[in-house]
């Protein structure tokens, strides 16, 4: 099996063309695909191993008769049909790449919002322009997204270590948790993305993906990725203003990580107390915090949905909720314009 390498494109795209073909038009077939602006694997048969051939990959393209039915295989018998055929798969690829990335714009929490939008883009002109380049940011920052996005999803996710492996056989490969003074040397041929915690010591150009705290009118944004992504699942979630609020007011030392798993876990409670107990819990880290603007909103959040809720049970007789709350008449009144809940 043999496996023809393109120069890389503009669309950052890391699709591969797989294709059989028969051995007596391999000239006519090189001078096809490379016109192709996507990596191609092919392999050749003749005579009776054609049936083997065919069952031994997912073809994209097969040049031959069609003896058994798979599923998004275009089957040719004419040089015509071929160029057509690889011409179509080709563009085929290239909507896959363009739904994968609308998908991951719709649906992916981190790479919500009018802020990281325009580095989502800056990340992507350094695909187009770099053959090695690194993504910077904070611990907790999904930093996998913003290479999902920019290579269609398309390449080899790999953890740093010492012992990486050299003999690595794909276009595009995302090595996160680089030390700052990582060697990309053996690395060469293929696009490479190193994830890191602080900015690269050897010249190697980066992005600085900017923390949560410095995004934070992004927030309503990822939340409707969070929602979008339930929905899509067929639950029904709504998360209101006053919460919204609140997550904003927050300083998210864990950055996305972070955001996402007190969330999904905020969204399972009912009671106003918890849910601000859980965006409060666990604060190791106050870089950021504006404690008594977080603290001022933890308050009037819960305090109003007590009240409010008190109300709803008591048919919205004041008395009686100022006895159910220990709350004098007055205190309530105020509270309750405070809160627009007159």
């Amino acid at each position: 099996m043999v496996r023809f390498e393109t120069e890389a494109t503009d669309n950052g795209a890391d699709t591969v063309l797989r294709v059989l073909i028969r051995k007596d038009i391999v000239n006519t077939f090189k001078d096809m695909i490379s016109e192709i602006s996507h990596d191609v694997i092919w392999d050749l048969y003749e005579g009776e191993d054609y049936r083997d051939k065919i069952l031994a990959e997912k073809w994209d393209v097969v040049f031959g008769e069609k003896i058994l039915e798979m599923e998004d295989t275009l089957f040719v018998q004419s040089l015509r049909e071929l160029e057509l055929a690889l011409k179509y798969a080709a563009a085929r690829k290239d909507l896959e790449t363009i739904k994968a990335r609308f998908n991951l714009l719709l649906y992916t929490p981190e790479l919500q919002g009018a802020k990281i939008k325009e580095i989502l883009f800056q990340v992507l002109k350094f695909y187009n322009s770099f053959s090695i380049f690194a993504l910077v940011s904070e611990k907790g920052v999904h930093r996998h997204a913003y290479v999902d996005f920019v290579t269609g999803g398309n390449y080899l996710s790999l953890i740093y270590h010492e012992d990486l492996p050299l003999n690595i056989n794909s276009h595009t490969v995302f090595i996160d948790d680089v030390p700052p003074d990582f060697s990309p040397a053996g690395l060469g041929g293929r696009k490479i993305i190193l994830g890191m915690d602080s900015t690269p010591k050897n010249n190697i150009p980066f992005v600085e993906i900017p923390p949560l705290r410095e995004r934070k009118m992004d927030i309503p944004y990822m939340l409707d990725g969070v929602i979008k992504s339930l929905q899509f699942q067929g639950k029904t979630v709504k998360i209101d203003d006053d919460l919204t609020k609140l997550l904003i007011e927050y300083h998210w030392p864990g950055n996305t990580q972070e955001f996402l798993e007190k969330v999904y876990e905020i969204i399972t409670l009912e009671n106003p107390v918890d849910q601000a107990m859980k965006i409060a819990s666990g604060i190791d880290e106050i870089k950021g915090l504006n404690l008594k603007e977080f603290v001022d909103s933890l308050v009037e959040f819960v305090e109003k949905k007590v009240i409010k809720k008190a109300l709803e049970e008591n048919e919205g007789n004041r008395k009686k909720v100022c006895e159910v709350l220990n709350m004098n008449y007055k205190t309530l009144s105020y509270k309750m314009k405070k809160y627009g809940l007159t």
